[in-house]
């Protein structure tokens, strides 16, 4: 009889303390529930002593876990140690979400690019970056070598996307400067302006004109905060051509690291790596010859493994000329199927660069900045 009623004293004692612990993913005593979804907790579930486990992983993401002891917060709670940076700034990552929540030690809270573009590319700051603040008057210049400028807000520590632009033959490479000063690339990105000291001021000796234009992305990079998962590139005449040839020698290509270019009226080259485009000519440019453009978009069709077959592409907007009636502007763009990186073809009737159709159309700038905040 007394070891019936022991026996059932300590069935007793060992229901009790069963029915007292948390089963995974219930908060413990006292405890808080995350509102968050698609989380998970950790392995077990339950927290140390005193704190609590969120039952659905609060705001991390999918597949994110909390820390033994930590507690997750009805919304963008504090992630655990060595918590790692979700790509893109979107929940997901292991440790906890970028943006809302807050990283926790040895954490990354950064949500893609800083300034700038609105691509998924998380931010890789350049060599420059904490080296100084906001050059005076917001430009560094050399004559008839470069130009670089910077937004208002660049203070030297926060890494910006790169532009890179050059000129057509026979214009200042100041010529993108003023289209672009009021664009989103003016106040969002620095922008480098190369120049060519050839003959006319145009791109006509490729070893010469490349060895500049690296030496000036190397000088940026070292002494300027960029984002070196962020550099672009647009061109015009000449100067495009000078950017698709650069894209046919794929050690120079590499070096630049470009995230995506968008070339006005160029000549075809082969293009040596994939590349996303938006590639922009008049449908009766009379500088370039009749298959001018069509050659030049194969060759980008080809490097970026597309189908023949393409679809409107309406993102971009008609717009008026800029030339003497100021004619509505048809932007004429496709879009190919099957691609490994988007390659755009805008083939306008602006009749821009003194009727030629040769210019920079009135929809140009815009339709780079907004092509270029999708990669």
């Amino acid at each position: 009889m007394t070891r019936s009623r022991s026996t059932l004293l300590a069935l007793s004692l060992l229901l009790a303390a069963g029915c007292s612990s948390s089963s995974p993913g219930d908060p413990g005593t006292g405890g808080t529930t995350g509102t968050g979804t698609g989380g998970s907790t950790a392995t077990g579930g339950t927290s140390a002593t005193g704190g609590s486990t969120a039952s659905t992983g609060g705001t991390t993401g999918a597949g994110g876990v909390t820390t033994s002891g930590g507690t997750t917060g009805a919304s963008g709670g504090t992630v655990g140690t060595g918590g790692t940076p979700a790509t893109g700034g979107s929940a997901g990552g292991r440790g906890g979400s970028a943006g809302a929540g807050a990283a926790g030690a040895g954490g990354h809270a950064t949500g893609g690019s800083t300034g700038g573009s609105s691509g998924s590319t998380v931010a890789k700051p350049s060599p420059g970056c904490g080296k100084g603040g906001r050059p005076s008057g917001g430009q560094v210049s050399v004559a008839n070598t470069s130009l670089y400028k910077f937004p208002t807000d660049y203070d030297g520590t926060k890494p910006y996307p790169l532009l890179i632009a050059l000129h057509a033959c026979g214009n200042p490479n100041t010529e993108f400067v003023s289209i672009t000063d009021g664009a989103p690339f003016g106040t969002e990105y620095v922008r480098s302006f190369p120049n060519t000291p050839d003959s006319g001021q145009c791109w006509s000796n490729y070893s010469g004109d490349v060895s500049r234009i690296l030496s000036q992305y190397d000088d940026v990079m070292n002494n300027y905060c960029i984002d070196q998962n962020r550099v672009f590139a647009i061109a015009h005449s000449s100067g495009a051509q000078m950017l698709v040839n650069i894209l046919s020698h794929k050690t120079d290509a590499q070096h630049l690291n470009l995230k995506g270019i968008s070339p006005v009226a160029a000549d075809p080259y082969n293009v040596a790596i994939p590349m996303p485009v938006l590639y922009i000519d008049g449908q009766h440019d009379n500088q370039r010859s009749a298959n001018s453009a069509t050659d030049t978009v194969a060759k980008f069709r080809t490097a970026n493994m597309c189908m023949s077959t393409s679809k409107p592409y309406t993102a971009v907007a008609m717009c008026n000329s800029t030339e003497s009636g100021h004619p509505l502007v048809d932007p004429g763009c496709i879009i190919y199927d099957g691609c490994s990186v988007p390659t755009i073809w805008c083939s306008h009737n602006d009749p821009s660069y003194s009727g030629t159709e040769h210019g920079i159309p009135c929809f140009a700038i815009k339709a780079m900045s907004d092509f270029f905040s999708t990669l």
